[in-house]
């Protein structure tokens, strides 16, 4: 199907826009679809894609338990594509993105911190927060499985060794997990973050 470009009124193959995509016309203006293309993501069970500039959100995600894909090399195409192929919400910061691709189901991130931009997604998708934290590799990705502690009480400090004896460890990339003073302090945040976002969303 054609398209038409809304100042000339030139018609371009339908093929030069897949997902979404626009491009310039000669005369200036953007042509593309008519409407946004509608990312297929599941609300009950979200997942996400997160683009290169936020990757310290992804991990925020990761430990709430939200699968969020993350690669700081990837481009703004294969960002789309993937939303689309694996019905994840796409998160951005690059205000071009949704001017260039004509999309729904995706979020302009605005915060600087990425505890804001976490509250942000937090509030934007309704998130309630998990009742387990921690079953995410915060670097992979990959879900965490139990792990006896035989098996990696080699690969930690010894003053873990001396106090620790439950680890989980991630089947992508081997990463080892357990609880302790860093994850405390995470529930605390995560604690404070989710309780501002129920007052803030609380009738007035």
């Amino acid at each position: 199907m054609a398209v038409t470009c809304p100042g000339c009124s030139r018609r371009y193959d339908g093929s030069l826009f897949p997902l979404g995509r626009t491009l310039h016309c000669t005369c200036g203006e953007r042509v593309g679809p008519s409407r946004p293309l509608a990312i297929r993501g599941d609300p009950d069970r979200p997942r996400f894609i997160a683009d290169a500039m936020l990757g310290r959100l992804a991990r925020w995600l990761r430990t709430l338990g939200y699968d969020t894909a993350y690669d700081d090399a990837i481009d703004d195409a294969e960002l789309v594509r993937r939303a689309f192929a694996e019905g994840r919400y796409l998160l951005t910061r690059d205000r071009k993105l949704f001017v260039e691709w004509r999309v729904e189901g995706g979020l302009l991130v605005d915060a600087d911190a990425p505890l804001e931009q976490l509250a942000q997604v937090v509030d934007v998708f309704a998130l309630p927060r998990p009742d387990r934290l921690f079953t995410r590799c915060r670097i992979c990705n990959g879900r965490l499985e139990a792990v006896d502690r035989d098996e990696v009480v080699d690969r930690v400090p010894a003053r873990v060794r001396a106090r620790t004896w439950s680890f989980a460890q991630c089947p992508e990339c081997g990463r080892v997990y357990w609880e302790g003073s860093h994850t405390d302090r995470m529930r605390r945040v995560l604690d404070l973050l989710f309780a501002s976002s129920v007052s803030d969303g609380a009738p007035g």
